[in-house]
């Protein structure tokens, strides 16, 4: 009898102090969006260190001529920089191979496939089942 008094205070007391400190909702709600909204633009004006000057200064607007004559004298540098070789990206033009007639690439695989089957059949090539790899 006393663990079911205990448990039902308890309860009691939670629901209880849960009301009480429910937030209750504010009676003038365009008042309070309104302060919120000078508050935020308030915020969002004010320099804070660090972060930059959230207002940057107005620059004079360049015309198109001047634009793009500074585009034509940063294109030969640009396209310079892309062929020129970077280490540590690799080399991006690689050798050159040899172009192999239909010929010889016929003859290679069959050479390589022959000696696979000379494996296979001396048993040094492992078995993963039934028709693994067959055709």
């Amino acid at each position: 009898m006393k663990n079911v008094l205990w448990a039902s205070a308890l309860l009691a007391t939670q629901l209880l102090a849960s009301s009480a400190y429910a937030q209750s909702q504010p009676l003038d709600k365009d008042a309070a969006r309104a302060e919120r909204k000078t508050q935020g633009t308030e915020a969002a004006r004010a320099f804070k260190p660090g972060e930059g000057d959230p207002r940057p200064e107005a620059k004079p607007r360049t015309s198109k001529a001047d634009r793009a004559a500074a585009r034509q004298a940063r294109k030969p540098a640009g396209a310079e920089a892309t062929l020129a070789f970077k280490p540590g990206e690799g080399d991006p033009k690689p050798e050159a191979t040899a172009k192999l007639s239909r010929a010889d690439r016929s003859a290679g695989r069959k050479s390589s496939r022959a000696q696979v089957a000379t494996l296979n059949k001396q048993g040094q090539l492992p078995s993963y089942g039934d028709n693994y790899g067959g055709k």
